[in-house]
């Protein structure tokens, strides 16, 4: 049987998996302030010939503490896990975050997950790092019960605008300015284009009635949603639906994304805010069922009301001309790395 590399309890871990190196977090975006402290992660691992592992938790522990699920994530749960991994961890214990989990001391999670569960013998941490009940554990507690257990703790400067020091990438900011819309603004301090990830769901077929078939997620993506708007983008197939097998899997199709209520068309009832995407060239694609992973590179303009589907139509042609042209632009620029 293949061993996963994601754990949910101590009992997960491998055996053999030997001494590590650690580092904890909420991760939420994996944004380039996390990629730096993940990057020391590794080199402080590969110094010491341990294995690096990325210990964090879900839900948010915010959201447990509140009662309520704000402020909303920039990622969703298996995309932070995927990006950990991707980041170059070994592994990662991803622990189920409750009330009850909330009331170890600083110096129980140390030993019965730090200590005893990973073998760890260093600690890499922000400066600002809290843990334990009602965060009473700080970076001097680390370093006591580093000192108790025999592991080392490294603080880790987090990465800022221009580089180490200069003030900090903070999830918060990534997340406003994909709430005002911003993406290329949230790319910079994510290190990539943010994404959102969902299984495609019919829709009233109204884009393919006018020309433009578009694959449509359903209420709740995995990832926060930016503001209303068309926008450039991409669309991965992660996953394929049974019914779909044998054919070739989408990978970073250009695509004009759209989100918003649809203003131009009445509907019964409440409007209901959806996420769609026009991949480019292709009218008769089948994506209903498979799972699917939307890019967004750029900001093309708000959502509009149209007095006739004729201008809609040609609005809709305009878009895709644009998103062509931004892609193009943008394939010209260096990559951000994933």
């Amino acid at each position: 049987m293949t061993r996963t590399p994601i754990w949910h309890t101590l009992q997960d871990v491998p055996a053999d998996l030997g001494a590590t190196a650690v580092s904890i977090g909420n991760y939420d975006g994996i944004h380039r302030g996390h990629r730096f402290v993940l990057d020391q992660l590794l080199r402080h691992a590969e110094s010491r010939s341990l294995t690096p592992v990325a210990l964090t938790f879900w839900p948010h522990p915010r959201h447990v503490m509140r009662g309520v699920a704000e402020p909303p994530l920039i990622t969703g749960h298996a995309d932070r896990d995927r990006l950990l991994l991707l980041a170059g961890v070994t592994g990662v214990l991803d622990l189920e975050y409750t009330l009850e989990f909330a009331q170890y001391s600083p110096e129980d999670f140390v030993r019965i997950f730090l200590v005893e569960g990973l073998h760890a013998r260093c600690v890499v941490l922000g400066q600002d790092a809290l843990f334990g009940r009602g965060n009473s554990g700080d970076i001097e507690t680390m370093r006591e019960l580093g000192r108790r257990y025999g592991f080392e703790v490294v603080t880790v400067t987090e990465l800022g605008p221009e580089g180490e020091g200069t003030g900090r990438i903070s999830s918060s900011r990534i997340r406003d300015s994909l709430l005002a819309g911003d993406v290329e603004i949230a790319a910079e301090g994510l290190g990539r284009p943010h994404t959102v990830t969902d299984t495609v769901h019919h829709g009233h077929r109204r884009g393919r009635e006018l020309g433009f078939p578009t694959a449509n997620l359903g209420p709740t993506p995995e990832g926060l949603i930016p503001a209303d708007g068309v926008y450039a983008g991409r669309l991965t197939v992660v996953e394929q639906d049974r019914a779909h097998a044998g054919v070739p899997p989408l990978t970073g199709a250009p695509a004009t994304i759209s989100i918003g209520t649809n203003p131009t068309f009445e509907v019964d009832g409440a409007p209901r805010r959806t996420v769609e995407a026009y991949v480019h060239g292709d009218h008769d694609l089948d994506l209903y069922g498979d799972r699917v992973r939307l890019e967004f590179v750029a900001f093309q303009r708000p959502t509009l009301t149209f007095d006739s589907v004729e201008t809609l139509v040609q609005e809709m042609q305009r878009d895709v001309e644009v998103t062509r042209r931004t892609l193009g632009a943008e394939r010209s620029r260096p990559a951000l790395t994933d």
